[in-house]
């Protein structure tokens, strides 16, 4: 842990250094001068329990900060960096529950990039967060997934945004994670030592990456991501959603996924889903359905967020495993400054031991005045597994009190 921590330091200062020293100009030294810092001091508690298996439950509190500075843009070119450091506090998990998720203690680098701006195209190269369908970094622990990635994006064409990239490398939440436990496969040669996680090298040679956004017809989105994890799979995610307006402000959306393994031996597969919603009194309502190919899974993409199924819930994963069907039902309302969030879901398998209903209730509290700036939150899953002898239960408590600066 301690090498890493100075690792990560070092590359900090010399990403600062390195750059003063290239690009050396008073006009560049008001670009650092004017640069902007973020930050984020974050609390967060986990408690699962389980009713067939009292030796698996488990507790953790972990506690860390998120720092990141961003100089301001100088003749287009933008450099930068984001560290993150967590350490457990508190931890009762006999099991080894928190391994994948919560348990570490240590110091990662998760952005140090550069961006470079010409009308309207943009350059990102290095470290950093990513938030696309197939690519996407978890937050949901104390640790957010990050990548290292180069993109390449452009505005040229009216109302539409395309994205071409390739990514290299997966930063996990802690070094627990392994190939097994994502959906597209990575190296981990030093895992479950209890420290952050590292950037593991993705498959064979990467991944490529292509996005489309558009937005030309008015009240309709539609967005296709493309992504190749070379030598292993190809996936194709595409979604649209339009909204008719008015009082109820009622929308529809559809999606679909294919995946294509470049091993002959596994089954291709695809996914579809539909979703609708509307307002009444204030209230978000929303109703959704998935369902998968029976020959085969579908390859979700690369990190933990990326779950762009319409019945997305606590636990996803299940949704893209051959033969599953999935049902949701939400609602949702903002009490002036707290949000209140209800969701139940259900997944039919073809094994009955892989059947999930999961009932959700969230809140979160944004203060204001001499606490403004802090947010706390509670976050409560009741877990149905399974049917007849398979039956199991889970309940999940997560609570974050987290001030961004």
């Amino acid at each position: 842990m301690k090498k890493l921590t100075k690792r990560s330091l070092v590359a900090a200062f010399l990403l600062v250094g390195l750059s003063s020293q290239s690009f050396a100009a008073e006009s560049l030294s008001e670009a650092f001068t004017n640069g902007k810092v973020k930050g984020e001091l974050k609390s967060y508690y986990f408690d699962e329990a389980y009713d067939s298996a009292n030796a698996s439950n488990n507790s953790v509190w972990a506690n860390g900060i998120k720092l990141g500075y961003v100089t301001n843009s100088f003749k287009g070119l933008k450099l930068g960096s984001t560290f993150q450091l967590s350490s457990t506090t508190s931890i009762d998990d006999d099991a080894g529950k928190q391994n994948k998720t919560m348990h570490a203690s240590g110091a990662v680098l998760s952005e140090a990039y550069l961006e470079y701006k010409y009308k309207n195209t943009t350059f990102k190269g290095g470290r950093q967060f990513i938030s696309l369908p197939l690519i996407k970094g978890s937050g949901s622990r104390l640790i957010k997934e990050s990548f290292e990635g180069y993109f390449l994006s452009n505005t040229d064409i009216p109302d539409t945004l395309i994205s071409l990239g390739k990514v290299t490398k997966y930063q996990t939440r802690t070094d627990g994670v392994t190939k097994t436990t994502n959906s597209a496969s990575f190296s981990n040669t030093n895992s479950n030592v209890g420290d952050t996680g590292e950037f593991n090298k993705i498959g064979t040679d990467g991944a490529i990456s292509l996005y489309i956004k558009n937005n030309s017809i008015k009240k309709l989105a539609i967005q296709a991501h493309y992504v190749d994890f070379i030598d292993e799979v190809a996936t194709l995610y595409v979604d649209a959603k339009y909204k008719f307006g008015g009082d109820f402000k009622p929308f529809v959306a559809a999606q679909y996924y294919n995946s294509n393994y470049d091993d002959n031996t596994i089954d291709n597969s695809s996914m579809y889903g539909y979703k609708i919603g509307a307002t009444l009194v204030g209230f978000n309502l929303h109703a959704s359905y998935t369902s998968t190919d029976d020959d085969g899974n579908v390859t979700r993409g690369i990190g933990e967020s990326a779950t762009a199924s319409f019945t997305n819930a606590t636990s996803t994963t299940g949704n893209y495993i051959a033969g599953t069907d999935s049902w949701q039902v939400g609602v949702s309302k903002k009490f002036n400054s707290l949000d209140a969030k209800i969701k139940y879901t259900k997944s039919d398998a073809v094994l009955e031991k892989n059947d999930l209903e999961q009932t959700y209730f969230g809140l979160k509290y944004k203060f204001s005045g001499a606490l403004k700036n802090l947010s706390a939150s509670a976050e409560y899953t009741f877990y149905d597994y399974g049917r007849g002898n398979d039956t199991k239960d889970k309940n999940e408590l997560r609570t974050k009190l987290i001030y961004k600066f």
